[in-house]
């Protein structure tokens, strides 16, 4: 299992993603696949990525390796950027969890979120490789905070719904319910959809 990292301020991280400009990137991949297929690319030892002319999306399981399969909530990292020709619209909707059975988890709701998981100032500092990789990978997008869960002690508030522009890029951590049959070793599809486009984007990831 892969030692705890120093902890990474992530003010800095930020501070260097807003300073960077914008324009567009190079080469672009389709990002759909059907759910269930073969795993999808890593950018690290804990990232699966898929990236599209339409969206990037990377998932990051390193804060879920620390959850232990009787828990009832679990964290995922959740890079994206924006590779459209205009403004994409999300929600908390916008996010389900598949599991290899085929049942199809929502996010957790914000008061089982408050109420059952303390954890999350300690996922945010796991995250810090993650968003050093994204924040190098999109070097020439914008970085815009969106957050569906803020973390404890955080002044933010809890967003239902929000814009990702075109050539901007965001990272969050969404939040599921502990599937039956736990987490290790399992494997999941993180379905996306966006209001903008009628294509499912999947990724197809694992969970040490």
């Amino acid at each position: 299992m892969k030692q705890l990292r120093a902890f990474f301020p992530l003010a800095a991280v930020l501070a260097l993603c807003l300073a960077l400009p914008a324009c567009l990137s190079s080469q672009r991949l389709e990002t759909a696949k059907p759910a269930g297929t073969v795993l999808s690319p890593k950018l690290s030892p804990f990232v699966y990525f898929e990236d599209g002319t339409t969206l990037f999306i990377g998932v990051d399981g390193r804060a879920a390796q620390y959850i232990k399969d009787d828990e009832k909530i679990f964290p995922l990292g959740v890079g994206l950027a924006n590779q459209a020709k205009s403004s994409l619209t999300l929600s908390r909707e916008s996010f389900v969890l598949e599991t290899a059975s085929g049942r199809r988890l929502p996010v957790v709701s914000i008061q089982e979120f408050n109420r059952d998981y303390t954890r999350s100032p300690t996922d945010l500092r796991l995250a810090d490789t993650f968003l050093e990789n994204l924040a190098t990978r999109f070097r020439n997008y914008r970085y815009v905070e969106r957050q569906i869960f803020p973390y404890r002690g955080s002044a933010a508030t809890a967003t239902n719904t929000f814009e990702l522009g075109r050539l901007f890029w965001t990272h969050l951590y969404l939040y599921f319910p502990v599937p039956e049959g736990g987490l290790h070793g399992e494997e999941f599809n993180l379905l996306v959809d966006v209001n903008e486009s009628p294509e499912t984007f999947v990724v197809h990831f694992k969970l040490r």
